[in-house]
């Protein structure tokens, strides 16, 4: 039996493009497949029940239905993204709840999961908070903290922004709390599935990231991609958008793998290469990559809630090597974790800075050497 993980590898690209994709009515969007078998195109393996899945195919009774809601599989009818300059420091918190905490936490920026401000109320989709003041109470921090929306999450929570976005207004609610930037939200880019399901999902992203815009806030596209298509259609976004400096990549799922994870930041080095600007990534989730990203990029964010939730589980952090340590902290029982919370967000965010300058260094040094050699 194949096992999973043989069967991601055959379908990543191989650099050969499928025989069936340059005849196929939606190559010129998706660019082609170029999995390890020849395969006519990437619906000849599905072997799925069409009336029971949930795939965006064309051999769905409810394709047109899916086409119709996102006004087709086209990315030349979306307006300009704007985004606004800023700066970020190298690590931003991601702050989950506030249980077990009684005060605010001072830290200049953190990240809070965009569907972890929402509630269904009634039958609506509604903020817990509306204003600065309110949303930062919520999650106990302090009034002058400045907020990064972060979009990545599983599935149920995306779909349920998407399916209630427009209705309750979902953009216009987080434009009320004054929020710095908005991670748009990475809908799922499966390997094993039709293109067109892809397509449908980028798309998603897009008419989301569009209308954050339109609300007034920052948006941040996710840079999912699954083929070298995928990376080629970025660099053509990027150069349209030219106010696009901050993009996100996720690296808790399929990139948390090293060998995909390092892809995705050479592939990312490889977009700033081809838009001729620097690009400030957000890393979500991908601590192991920190010396990767900062020997490509001049500046960089990782985004994760390893200090916070380690705090939460009574867990304080005690390392400044390669590699972050954790020791157990308990405390007695209904005792606060707002000082082991600060503790932990301040050691780890001074570790990551120190990771960053140092392979910042190395790049340097690298650039004035490569410099050095050219003739005059």
């Amino acid at each position: 039996m194949t096992s999973a993980a043989v069967i991601r590898d055959q379908l990543r690209p191989h650099g050969t493009l499928a025989l069936g994709c340059p005849q196929c009515s939606f190559f010129s969007e998706c660019g082609g497949i170029e999995w390890a078998e020849s395969h006519l195109d990437c619906f000849a393996p599905c072997q799925r029940d069409c009336d029971a899945c949930d795939i965006v195919c064309p051999y769905s009774n409810d394709f047109c239905a899916r086409l119709r809601e996102i006004g087709g599989l086209r990315f030349d009818n979306l307006t300009a993204l704007s985004q606004r300059p800023g700066d970020l420091p190298h690590y931003v918190p991601l702050i989950h709840h506030s249980y077990r905490r009684s005060g605010p936490l001072e830290w200049p920026v953190v990240a809070i999961e965009t569907y972890q401000i929402f509630r269904k109320t009634g039958g609506r989709y509604r903020a817990i908070a509306q204003t600065p003041a309110e949303l930062r109470r919520a999650f106990a921090l302090d009034l002058d903290t400045r907020v990064i929306l972060r979009g990545t999450a599983r599935d149920a929570p995306l779909e349920t922004y998407w399916s209630h976005r427009r209705r309750d207004d979902a953009p216009g609610q987080l434009a009320a709390l004054g929020v710095d930037l908005a991670i748009g939200p990475n809908f799922s880019h499966f390997l094993d599935v039709p293109r067109t399901d892809n397509l449908f999902n980028r798309k998603r992203q897009l008419i989301c990231l569009q209308e954050l815009s339109e609300a007034g806030l920052s948006p941040v596209p996710h840079l999912s991609a699954v083929t070298s298509a995928d990376w080629g259609f970025w660099r053509e976004y990027l150069l349209r958008n030219d106010s696009v400096v901050y993009v996100a990549a996720e690296f808790q799922t399929g990139n948390k793998n090293k060998d995909e994870g390092l892809k995705v930041v050479r592939r990312m080095a490889w977009l700033q290469d081809q838009i001729g600007r620097s690009l400030h990534p957000l890393i979500v989730g991908g601590a192991q990559f920190l010396e990767e990203v900062a020997a490509r990029f001049k500046s960089f964010t990782l985004v994760d809630s390893r200090p916070f939730m380690n705090a939460v589980k009574r867990q304080r952090f005690a390392g400044n090597g390669v590699a972050p340590r954790w020791v157990s902290a308990p405390t007695l029982p209904g005792v606060e974790i707002d000082a082991l919370v600060a503790e932990n967000v301040a050691g780890y965010s001074e570790w990551v800075g120190k990771r960053g300058r140092l392979s910042a260094r190395r790049r340097v040094r690298g650039e004035r050497s490569e410099r050095s050699l050219r003739p005059a």
